[in-house]
């Protein structure tokens, strides 16, 4: 396989965002981008930025709930051969973002961030969540006993999700519809859960190489976000 001018020859990427219950302003796309589509899924058309094409696809789940189907099902949101997500709360600092995107696709079918905080547990991530309010009516406790009987090591590794390349192949697919069906029976914690479907399908995948929080290539606005436990 090989890279023509920073794209993987004959594969089609596309970008692809959700938002759901107007939770995050979703902003408008750089001019040449570069992707061979950008979709944005969302029950609120009238918040979404110009350059996107928008999937109008009302839900009756919770808001966060509805926005994990393109999150971890993008392969129905478009007829691209691979694609990387973006959670609504980043932005697009570079025009070599898709370059970027594209190197580490080339290597591996399945990217997510190494965490940012340096935590290595699932279940140290569930505990600093299970009190937030938005998870308070989720079984984190349970998810996470759950994971270890199942034979789950813990320090296994974590991931933050907010970025997220796939190449759609089988085996991406699965894993894909495997954390939905996690995020429905359990949380939407993704977090907790991405850590167990990697080790228990034996899965390679790759990180971004940059940090999360600071990088040459995407933003979280923090500043116009609401806090994480509310």
């Amino acid at each position: 396989m090989s890279t023509l001018g920073g794209k993987i020859a004959g594969v089609r990427v596309a970008l692809i965002t959700g938002c759901y219950g107007a939770y995050d302003p979703v902003r408008a796309l750089p001019e040449g981008h570069g992707f061979d589509d950008a979709v944005c899924v969302t029950d609120t058309p009238s918040g979404v930025g110009d350059g996107w094409r928008v999937h109008v696809e009302p839900r009756d789940e919770h808001p966060r709930l509805a926005a994990k189907r393109p999150k971890m099902l993008p392969w129905l949101f478009t007829d691209c051969d691979a694609a990387v997500w973006l959670d609504a709360s980043f932005e697009i600092t570079s025009d070599r973002f898709r370059w970027w995107v594209d190197q580490h696709l080339e290597r591996d079918s399945f990217v997510v961030w190494k965490h940012p905080e340096a935590r290595i547990d699932f279940g140290d991530e569930a505990a600093i969540c299970w009190d937030f309010p938005k998870y308070r009516d989720y079984n984190l406790r349970g998810q996470v006993q759950h994971y270890v009987q199942r034979g789950m090591p813990r320090r296994w590794g974590l991931f933050a999700c907010g970025t997220i390349g796939w190449r759609f192949d089988p085996m991406v697919k699965r894993l894909g519809s495997r954390w939905y069906d996690e995020n429905v029976r359990w949380s939407i914690q993704d977090q907790v859960s991405l850590p167990f479907l990697l080790w228990d399908s034996g899965m390679p995948f790759g990180v971004w190489q940059a940090n999360e929080y600071q990088n040459d290539y995407v933003r979280l606005r923090w500043d116009e976000r609401p806090r994480p436990d509310e």
